[in-house]
């Protein structure tokens, strides 16, 4: 009896005597996907693909436009017996064939609720059409007969041997672009925002994205489809070509629609390579800038935006195809709100929109990754443009939150308080979401969680610990091995300057001519023995000078400790300036840890820090309490050593513009000086250290609305 229940409806009078069939425009195509069945409707005045199980196409070919609804349901249920579809599940059917316009039947049409329909399709495509601040399109024409005619010029490429030649171009040119990563990436964010370079890349864009478009369009010819709209899309406010290849839908193997949508991104790598070899064999000017920007555009944009399968654009498509889960995103996002509406709400009969085992994973991966890194391009698209264009990036942003978080608010709010799902439950859904809601704005809001900043240091000695140049000289002599204890005041290494002897020789001989030029005139001429004197007492202080500079010479240990020489086997020979430390002496015991914090967090650092906790690289397990011993006043954009930078296997990116000898950096840090315990050994200067500055708990809330507050102040300069 129950069963009974749910295979008839109360409502299936409404359609029962309807004599209905399919307009003579509309295309079946069978597929699969995930191993089940599927078939594909295509409404080709619409461009429009809407997907049935078999149960649902055996049902649709009954109705030829004869037979009454009943009479093909009766058809069925007997033919297809328990995989028969409800009345409930053929009323669902019907509505969304009579809503997609493609039901023809003896019922006389209702043209009020026709052109209602024609005129909500037309404002919804409108809309559409400008509903994305970054994506705008306007159709222009058909180019299905230009592409006919054109394809036997272009079908050699689209080939196996045209993928063969393909795959040897793009790795040529990834060749070519390792050898030359240096020069390509010298200097790149200068080259690319100058006036010069931005006139090209407004050049070349367009074009690039012509034929990329065309990609898509020649493989669907390819494979036998049609392209009837070719179009303008304003991509960031930036007119570039657009085809629709919807087409392909209709194809029933995963691998011809996947080809298709990597057309374009296959079009672009093979312009990138050619671009690289002509950048390789040209001579600096226009070309080499206008291949270049083909290179930038062809391979950067494809990696981030039209690669990338998080975003709706090429890559997306070929994710869809490959894991044979049509449209991914939307119904990924649609699961999302079925796992609300059972999970929290306690809603009942709502539809599943996994169908296939697998699915439903794919659709919370998909729907959080997607959201999340879109997010993060219009924000930091956002911001671009809010630097150059104030007033245009908040108009920017007003609209992608309208979008983003408005929109779906709004409808929420409208599904909780008019949705008949709801009728019988709508208090308690209330009180659920409201229930979860708090939970969640009080683990954000309320909840201290531990708080820590990162840092990486290097172990290095007290300044009296380092051996430092006195002048400029080469290592002529090393006078102790490597590792042997010395004591305060030994000498370690003796430098030589072949000049300096000379100068010391040439100002001894000058002291003593010019004693013997005072010595002859002091008694007989008083005047110039004064102006003797004088210069006599000049050389005498150049020769002290001199013979300082000479002591310097032999760099002594100014500690008692053990003896660390970098690079000790070939160090005789080496030129030294004045002040470069050439080797350490340290008793290894009580080390000096040098930090640097990135200036976002300098003031979280200084005032709010309960302890510091530190773990040697060499001891990883071992925590040991730190305690800050010297702050450097201000801001340093200097590194203590290059173990800190990324061309010691740090994390600090240094200045290109300067010598990496300088280990200047590209952002100020706030330098500190840390120690352990009296007492703590170590085993190596130049060691790394990772240490933690621990902070009060803190609520997760707060920690994000402190990043967000530090990235507009930033970048505005406020």
């Amino acid at each position: 009896m129950a069963a009974e229940k749910r295979l008839h409806s109360p409502n299936w009078f409404r359609v029962a005597e309807l004599k209905l069939r399919l307009r003579n425009h509309v295309r079946l195509h069978r597929t699969h996907y995930r191993g089940t069945l599927w078939y594909v409707l295509q409404d080709r005045t619409s461009g429009r693909f809407h997907r049935f199980t078999p149960a649902a196409y055996f049902f649709i070919s009954l109705l030829d436009g004869t037979r009454t609804t009943s009479e093909a349901w009766d058809i069925a249920c007997e033919a297809l017996a328990a995989e028969a579809l409800a009345q409930d599940d053929v009323i669902r059917l019907l509505a969304t064939l009579h809503h997609a316009d493609v039901l023809v039947g003896d019922v006389p049409p209702d043209i009020e609720e026709l052109a209602e329909r024609g005129r909500k399709g037309r404002s919804r495509a409108r809309l559409m059409r400008v509903i994305n601040p970054l994506a705008i399109r306007i159709p222009v024409l058909d180019p299905d007969g230009f592409l006919r005619l054109t394809l036997p010029l272009v079908r050699p490429i689209l080939s196996v041997a045209g993928l063969v030649a393909w795959a040897l171009l793009v790795l040529t040119g990834i060749a070519l672009a390792a050898v030359h990563w240096g020069e390509l990436t010298h200097n790149v964010l200068d080259r690319v925002l100058s006036l010069q370079n931005i006139a090209l890349i407004l050049v070349a864009y367009p074009a690039i994205k012509a034929i990329h478009e065309l990609g898509h369009a020649y493989m669907i010819k390819r494979f036998g489809g049609e392209v009837h709209e070719i179009g303008v899309m304003l991509l960031v406010f930036l007119p570039v070509p657009y085809v629709d290849a919807s087409d392909s839908l209709s194809f029933p193997q995963k691998w011809k629609r996947a080809l298709v949508a990597a057309a374009g991104i296959l079009a672009e790598m093979a312009m990138a390579a050619v671009a690289m070899i002509v950048w390789t064999g040209a001579e600096a000017g226009v070309v080499r800038a206008f291949a270049f920007n083909v290179m930038l555009i062809g391979g950067v944009s494809t990696v981030f935006f039209n690669g990338n399968p998080l975003l709706r654009f090429d890559g997306y498509f070929v994710l869809s195809d490959l894991v044979e889960i049509p449209n991914l995103a939307r119904r990924a996002n649609l699961y999302i709100g079925y796992w609300v509406q059972t999970r929290i709400l306690g809603a009942k009969d709502v539809r599943n929109p996994a169908t296939a085992p697998g699915e439903a994973g794919w659709f919370v991966f998909y729907a959080v990754a997607a959201f999340l890194y879109r997010l993060m391009i219009f924000s930091a698209v956002i911001l671009f443009v809010a630097t150059k264009f104030f007033v245009v990036g908040v108009v920017m942003a007003l609209w992608a939150l309208t979008l983003m978080f408005v929109v779906p608010v709004v409808k929420w709010l409208g599904f909780l308080f008019t949705s008949p799902v709801l009728n019988r439950t709508r208090g308690r859904a209330l009180a659920r979401l409201g229930a979860v809601v708090a939970v969640v704005a009080f683990v954000l809001l309320a909840i201290p969680l531990p708080f820590a900043t990162m840092a990486e240091g290097v172990v290095t000695t007290p300044s009296e610990g380092r051996l430092v140049a006195e002048v400029d000289g080469t290592v002529a002599e090393v006078l102790v091995a490597q590792g042997a204890e010395v004591a305060s005041g030994a000498p370690v290494l003796r430098l030589a300057d072949p000049l300096l002897a000379a100068r010391v020789a040439l100002l001894e001989a000058t002291v003593v001519e010019r004693q013997a030029r005072y010595d002859a005139v002091r008694a007989i001429d008083p005047g110039r023995a004064r102006v003797t004197a004088a210069e006599l007492a000049h050389a005498r202080e150049d020769l002290a000078l001199a013979k300082v500079r000479m002591s310097g010479l032999m760099v002594r240990a100014r500690t008692g400790g053990q003896v660390a020489l970098p690079g000790h086997t070939d160090l005789v020979g080496r030129a030294v300036r004045k002040g470069d430390v050439v080797g350490f002496v340290s008793p290894f015991v009580d080390p000096v840890v040098a930090t640097l914090i990135p200036e976002a967090d300098a003031d979280l650092v200084r005032t709010a820090t309960r302890r510091v906790e530190m773990r040697f690289v060499t001891d990883p397990a071992t925590v040991h309490d730190g305690t800050v011993t010297r702050e450097v006043p201000g801001l340093t954009a200097t590194l203590p050593s290059l173990a800190l930078a990324t061309v010691g296997g740090g994390r600090i990116v240094l200045d290109p513009a300067r010598p990496v000898e300088e280990a200047r950096a590209l952002q100020n840090f706030l330098a500190l000086e840390v120690q352990p315990p009296a007492g703590q050994p170590f085993e190596a200067i130049g060691a790394r250290v990772m240490l933690r500055f621990v902070h009060a708990p803190t609520p997760i809330a707060v920690r994000v609305y402190r990043r967000a507050r530090q990235i507009f102040l930033s970048t505005f300069s406020v």
